[in-house]
């Protein structure tokens, strides 16, 4: 067994909110060490927002070129080569993770690469990933393990190799035909760039609406968009079992309501959901209780339930969003420094990248109508939007009109 190093600040994982505080911490002259299982930098700049832009703009501008006539452009047969596009994808991701090694070498934050898992309050101990082991253990402790892509135990799915964003963002063929599982944001955007980049693409989503986040009328729009582009969207639909091998041939056996059928395919991709990694790390160890839907217990402040040891970004339950887990690290640390920041009440600001691009801050007017109680009601001939307060008065705010 190793002996227990002493540090003043460990940071477990190193994606948005983690490597901030790990910057922040040793410019100010704490000793900091960083526990990274694999990818420097976290999922942002790896193997979710900057690639996966990188790859819709590709798609993009292969929709325009396709366009090309209505542009008044004349121009020769064209292709798409994916291993150049998958290439144009790493030269990128290879150059911001350099970027984020010299952050930490000029920080002089130390950066261990392995797997960590708590074997004491606020001590870990890390796996090398080049072989051997080593035991941290700091005054102050900060989580920042993320999420993973959730696989739904459906027949046969997980035996049929699907792919989840990771691998999708990584391809160097052009699937024939992919079958996307999943009406949400990783869905939208991933199904619409394939379609553009060549291939076939079925979308399936058991609700009754893509998006089902977003205002109705919204939903209806982003249908109508894809059906447009010539995606195939299947609406309240359930997936009952799968057979054959993603990248290869397979067989979906679908329910929509009394009717059954099959949808053959070559891949399948899955974009259901995530679920964040706070599995096998032993929080239990470290006093660090979780809630029910798996994410770390905190409070508005982003403590845990035990001393000294703060949780952010998606593995704490905040939006899955990269900006929010950067406000994550500037809550802690200003909080750190005397102030009062809390999660209470903050404005988030939604996009999706798809084209055209998907955007709100806060909240939608379906969830502005529900949570307000907001209501149209007309005065002295006037369209007015009026609001019940709990004791039952009514607030005018504004003419929608």
């Amino acid at each position: 067994m190793s002996a227990t190093e002493k540090y003043d600040v460990l940071v477990l994982g190193s994606g948005a909110a983690g490597k901030l505080m790990a910057w922040t911490m040793a410019k100010e002259g704490r000793r900091t060490a960083v526990v990274e299982r694999k990818y420097i930098g976290g999922s942002c700049p790896n193997i979710a927002c900057l690639p996966s832009k990188n790859i819709i703009h590709t798609a993009k501008v292969a929709s325009l070129v396709a366009r090309h006539r209505e542009f008044g452009i004349e121009t020769g047969p064209v292709s798409i080569d994916m291993a150049g596009v998958y290439a144009r994808k790493r030269d990128m991701v290879d150059g911001i993770v350099r970027v984020h090694l010299d952050k930490y070498h000029a920080s002089g934050a130390e950066i261990i690469c392995g797997e960590g898992v708590f074997v004491e309050p606020r001590t870990v101990r890390v796996a090398l990933r080049d072989g051997g082991e080593r035991t941290i253990t700091a005054d102050r402790v900060f989580i920042n393990v993320g999420s993973h892509a959730a696989i739904p135990d459906t027949p046969a799915l997980r035996e049929s190799k699907p792919m989840t964003h990771i691998e999708a963002l990584d391809l160097q063929r052009c699937p024939e035909h992919v079958i996307v599982l999943g009406g949400g944001y990783v869905g939208l955007e991933m199904g619409q760039a394939l379609r553009r980049l060549g291939s076939r693409v079925t979308l399936i989503e058991r609700g009754p609406r893509l998006a089902p986040n977003e205002d109705p009328d919204v939903s209806q729009a982003l249908l109508q968009l894809f059906r447009d582009e010539g995606i195939d969207v299947l609406l309240e639909t359930n997936v009952v079992g799968v057979s054959g091998i993603s990248g290869e041939h397979v067989t979906l056996q679908l329910v929509s309501g009394n009717d059954a059928r099959t949808v053959d395919g070559t891949d399948i991709l899955v974009a259901v959901g995530r679920i964040p990694n706070t599995s096998g790390v032993g929080l239990e160890k470290a006093g660090v209780e979780i809630t029910e839907k798996g994410h770390i217990q905190v409070n508005d402040r982003l403590e845990t339930t035990a001393p000294n040891v703060w949780a952010m970004g998606e593995c704490a339950g905040s939006p899955y969003f990269t900006h929010v887990s950067e406000d994550d690290f500037t809550i802690v640390h200003e909080n750190l420094n005397g102030g009062k920041r809390t999660t209470t009440g903050r404005l988030v600001p939604y996009c999706v990248f798809i084209d055209p691009e998907l955007a709100r801050i806060g909240l939608n007017e379906t969830q502005a109508r529900e949570r307000y109680r907001l209501q149209t009601c007309i005065c002295a001939g006037r369209l007015l939007l009026a609001s019940l307060d709990p004791l039952g008065e009514t607030w005018i705010f504004e003419n929608p009109d």
